[in-house]
C-alpha cells in the first residue's frame, strides 16, 4: 500500500510537470500580449515615442531624459514588452 502512494504521487508529479512544460509558456505569452494591449502599455509605447523625438530635437536636455524616465516607470507599472529605440542614446 505505501509503495503504491508513493508511486501515485511520483506519477501525478510528473505528469504535473509535464502539463506545466507544455502549457506554460503559450499561456505566459497570452497573458503578455493581454498586457501589451493595455491603456497603460500603450501610454509606455507614446511616452517613449515622445522621449525619442524630444532627443532627437534636443539631445542636451532634460525633457527627453524626464520623458524617458517616466516611460520606464510606467512599462515596470504595468509590466509590458520594452520597446526597441529607433535611435541610439548614450
Amino acid at each position: 500500500m505505501k509503495t503504491f502512494v508513493w508511486s501515485f504521487i511520483v506519477f501525478m508529479a510528473t505528469l504535473a510537470l509535464i502539463f506545466a512544460i507544455i502549457f506554460a509558456p503559450s499561456y505566459l505569452n497570452s497573458q503578455q500580449e493581454k498586457r501589451d494591449r493595455s491603456i497603460g502599455c500603450l501610454q509606455y509605447r507614446q511616452m517613449f515615442e515622445l522621449s525619442q523625438e524630444s532627443h532627437i530635437i534636443n539631445p542636451a536636455g532634460k525633457k527627453w531624459v524626464r520623458e524617458s524616465m517616466a516611460a520606464q516607470g510606467i512599462m515596470k507599472k504595468y509590466k509590458c514588452t520594452p520597446v526597441e529605440p529607433r535611435i541610439r542614446i548614450n
